[in-house]
């Protein structure tokens, strides 16, 4: 795969210390959303309260989620008397286990994320996704707990904002800080061809590190309600897949698919030099209608597959591209909601 950035003025300025996510256009056309003026709509501000969400787990909350035979030691407060009428057959009422509901998001800004060919890199705009995705949680939860997990390539670190409008806050100023340095390059084979960008040989690690990711929110004191993906999810295969899954069980996952538009459609263009990242060739591509015919359907193809692995997960998916403006981003993560 091709790769870029295109966040730094030139390659001078992301060789000195990397380059930010978001530029300052970004930030006003996000400010809406941060300020807490942008509301979503049909889901208006509710009063915080302690219990303001339950988990998939079981536990003495309010929200019925099933029955189960009577067993031993089991709270006779719990008892389903209807149903012991109608079977003559002792059931116990099990509910779900109620607690403050807590936002993580997964901002994924290494490898092919760094990718990007208009307007901004797919990294960019899962931060700006990842932002958006967090005020929505405090408009619709007031009292929400905030953190954000930044997958950088030099690896993935977790940090917990607080509570509230306040939390986004401060969870902006922080992502505002961080700055992205692109992984090293070979700069020539053996052979003289161009060099491989070194997240292209690092997707069994990325792999590990997802399933180390998961690993932590299970064994966090207290693990979020909710979580958003913000990914291309180029690392998502069985093993990763299955991590993800035993997440969704436990919180409820949604994901933001970013992609460029170059990776939906190859532009006209005179024949160009290509390095493939994943098979270490190089080459050239003419890029006559034949081959954008072609491109065009194995992408259709691998975002069809994509759907499909997050479907049978049971993770609600949405797909936003490179060029797309913040109302886009706000109306993806409306299309997400339960």
């Amino acid at each position: 795969m091709a790769w870029a950035w295109r966040n730094a003025a030139d390659a001078g300025a992301a060789a000195h210390g990397g380059f930010a996510l978001l530029e300052p256009g970004d930030w006003r056309e996000l400010a809406p959303l941060l300020d807490g003026r942008a509301r979503t709509a049909g889901a208006p501000p509710r009063r915080p309260r302690s219990g303001e969400a339950s988990t998939h787990l079981p536990g003495r909350g309010q929200d019925y989620a099933q029955s189960r035979a009577y067993q031993p030691g089991d709270d006779l407060r719990d008892m389903h008397w209807a149903l012991l009428a109608r079977t003559g057959k002792p059931y116990v009422r099990v509910r779900e286990q109620e607690q403050a509901l807590a936002w993580h998001g997964l901002l994924d800004a290494h490898g092919a994320m760094l990718f990007g060919t208009r307007v901004r890199t797919k990294a960019a705009q899962a931060a700006r996704a990842v932002l958006a995705g967090a005020a929505w949680q405090l408009a619709r939860w007031p009292l929400s707990r905030l953190e954000l997990s930044l997958w950088a390539p030099q690896g993935l670190r977790t940090h917990g904002f607080g509570h509230g409008v306040a939390a986004l806050q401060r969870m902006a100023a922080w992502l505002g800080e961080q700055r992205i340095e692109p992984p090293g390059v070979n700069r020539a084979g053996s052979d003289g061809a161009p060099g491989v960008p070194a997240f292209a040989r690092a997707a069994e690690t990325s792999r590990a590190v997802f399933e180390a990711w998961v690993l932590g929110l299970r064994g966090a004191r207290a693990a979020p309600t909710h979580v958003l993906l913000c990914s291309d999810f180029a690392w998502l295969e069985a093993r990763a897949g299955a991590a993800l899954g035993e997440l969704a069980t436990r919180a409820r996952v949604a994901a933001l698919q970013v992609r460029d538009v170059a990776e939906a459609a190859l532009p006209e263009l005179p024949p160009a030099c290509f390095v493939d990242g994943a098979g270490a060739t190089s080459g050239w591509l003419a890029a006559g209608a034949e081959v954008r015919d072609t491109f065009q359907r194995d992408s259709q193809a691998r975002r069809e597959r994509l759907r499909q692995s997050l479907g049978t997960l049971r993770v609600p998916a949405s797909e936003l591209c490179t060029i797309d403006s913040a109302a886009r981003i706000q109306a993806a993560l409306e299309e997400l909601a339960p």
